[in-house]
């Protein structure tokens, strides 16, 4: 049974390069962080241009709602490009999907992993940002079709019915005691 939900895609972002990952401690880049209205997605890759467009895990999701929460937490104004995560939307509790298939519009995805924040989001945003984004880092995806993505409200399809929190963060799992 196919499960249908209405998210909106607020922004597309890619870069050309790593300001934070694979940089020394604290040695924030200055590559530009670039938005898009719409960008080609390739299957198996990710973003046209992306700094992460080749790699295991080449695309991110990321919930408005948790960077609403996670600005208002830290008293900070609101800038989605700090975040540095690829495709803002709201709807949807995104670490539902992991280890999931889904679509979004026409576009087939597979939900790979959750996106753990590092603590770089304490250097470029203001201290306390890294804890109040464990567990609702956002959803690392891979893409499984070629096709063009823009923003705008989308329907998202799957055959879960999907948590409808969306700042429920992912919880830790239950291990048997040993």
């Amino acid at each position: 049974m196919l499960h249908y939900k209405q998210i909106t895609i607020h922004h597309i972002f890619t870069s050309p390069e790593h300001n934070y990952f694979t940089r020394e401690k604290f040695d924030v880049g200055s590559a530009p962080t670039i938005e898009h209205d719409s960008i080609e997605l390739f299957n198996g890759r990710g973003l046209k241009g992306d700094r992460f467009e080749f790699s295991k895990y080449p695309i991110t999701l990321f919930s408005r709602e948790v960077a609403e929460a996670v600005c208002s937490e830290l008293g900070i104004e609101l800038d989605l490009k700090l975040f540095r995560r690829n495709i803002i939307v709201s709807g949807v509790h995104l670490n539902s999907l992991i280890g999931k298939r889904f679509k979004i519009g026409n576009i087939e995805f597979e939900g790979l992993a959750h996106c753990a924040p590092c603590t770089w989001m304490n250097a470029v945003m203001k201290k306390g940002a890294y804890s109040s984004m464990s567990g609702r880092g956002g959803l690392r995806v891979k893409v499984l079709s070629d096709e063009v993505l823009s923003c705008g409200d989308m329907e998202l399809v799957s055959e879960m019915v999907l948590d409808e929190n969306p700042l429920k963060p992912l919880g830790k799992p239950k291990l048997p005691k040993v």
